[in-house]
């Protein structure tokens, strides 16, 4: 895992690229930014998707329901993002998890590897919208390694 503070000066050298979408205006922009890391660099790009279950107030079988809707939603997002990346000559897996976003994305930058992050600055979270940014804060406070918001 590349740490900037290690770098003497030397590139990057990005072997993972994770990122992160929703499916927003914001977060296609910051896909299409990972997409030609991932070309000009070679490296591999994880297309991460979090069902975002904290946000679903529901109990019951209503809340399996709206789960289900934004595992529907998360799919479409993904293989959208994957066609894009394989159209490109990319190599690109994606991956989806349910959970608190920021929370996610750190674990599986952790968990992966990852050198570089690169998600949209906001995206469609009702909550987020609210709090301004306050995934993307998250991440670049707690994340593993550099992170490129893209506006």
């Amino acid at each position: 895992m590349m740490k900037s503070d290690k770098m003497d000066g030397e590139l990057p050298r990005y072997k993972l690229i994770l990122n992160p979408t929703d499916g927003s205006a914001t977060s296609e922009r910051a896909t299409i930014h990972a997409i030609y890391l991932a070309k000009e660099t070679g490296a591999e790009l994880l297309i991460l998707h979090v069902v975002e279950t904290t946000i679903v107030w529901y109990t019951g079988a209503l809340y399996q329901q709206m789960v289900d809707r934004l595992r529907e939603f998360g799919d479409e997002v993904l293989k959208k993002a994957l066609a894009r990346a394989k159209e490109e000559g990319v190599i690109a897996r994606s991956m989806m998890i349910d959970g608190h976003s920021g929370t996610a994305i750190v674990r599986v930058a952790e968990r992966e590897g990852a050198d570089l992050i690169v998600m949209g600055a906001l995206g469609r979270s009702m909550v987020e919208k609210v709090l301004v940014g306050s995934i993307s804060n998250y991440v670049i406070r707690y994340a593993p390694c550099t992170v490129c918001l893209v506006k």
